[in-house]
């Protein structure tokens, strides 16, 4: 499936379900999220730093895992500011069996851009995000609505596979943005995100816990994808 034509599909999703799924969506995370770390207040001072150095680990690496890491490398670095000042040496120690070692020199090049050019903060422009080392579509999608509840919605795997049974059709495309809009947005796409990950997982969705099979195609075809 082109591009175009999924992002057609998502819309009619979007038309059709606009109200109700973000509305089931939103009442199951609230009642079931995990509690993670750099899950803090949108008004916490520590939001940008948290956010995207988890945003960082969380690339190509499963939440699990990260947690560890991450309580750890806020530990011995606890903002933004320290994080731009330490050395490459330091940062990768602290990255040391997380993988992917191009991250932790991304975020740590990102970090003394963030301190000089933008006072510590995440700029919320799409654009000036995408020119931070290390940020894509994806993240700077995700950054931007859980930042600054901007109603962005980030196109990993699991949101896809929602989606994607939604119709009971493979959506083909890296990212969406602008399709859902509520006034937590930034919880939306945090809500997705882990419906996917505990609720329509890859092997043996829980369809029985669902809040939304009553809309999904997946859930009631016999002929599933």
């Amino acid at each position: 499936m082109n591009v175009s034509f999924a992002f057609f599909i998502i819309l009619f999703v979007m038309h059709v379900n606009n109200k109700n799924l973000p509305k089931k969506i939103l009442s199951w995370y609230d009642n079931n999220k995990r509690s993670l770390p750099w899950r803090i207040s949108k008004k916490s001072k520590k939001i940008h730093y948290f956010r995207v150095l988890s945003e960082f680990m969380l690339q190509q690496t499963q939440v699990r895992t990260v947690i560890p890491y991450f309580n750890n490398f806020t530990k011995k670095i606890p903002n933004l500011k320290t994080l731009s000042r330490s050395n490459e040496k330091t940062v990768l120690r602290l990255w040391e069996g997380l993988g992917y070692y191009r991250r932790a020199k991304n975020l740590h090049r990102t970090s003394k851009i963030l301190i000089k050019k933008y006072k510590g903060r995440i700029p919320n422009s799409f654009m000036e995000l995408k020119e931070l080392p290390g940020i894509g579509d994806y993240t700077a999608n995700v950054l931007l609505a859980l930042i600054y509840n901007q109603p962005r919605v980030a196109f990993d795997g699991n949101v896809k596979r929602v989606l994607s049974r939604l119709l009971n059709t493979n959506i083909d495309t890296k990212f969406t943005s602008n399709l859902f809009k509520t006034k937590r947005n930034g919880d939306f796409a945090e809500a997705l995100m882990e419906f996917g990950a505990l609720i329509c997982k890859p092997q043996d969705p829980k369809c029985y816990e669902c809040k939304i099979k009553e809309m999904c195609k997946y859930y009631t075809s016999e002929s599933k994808i």
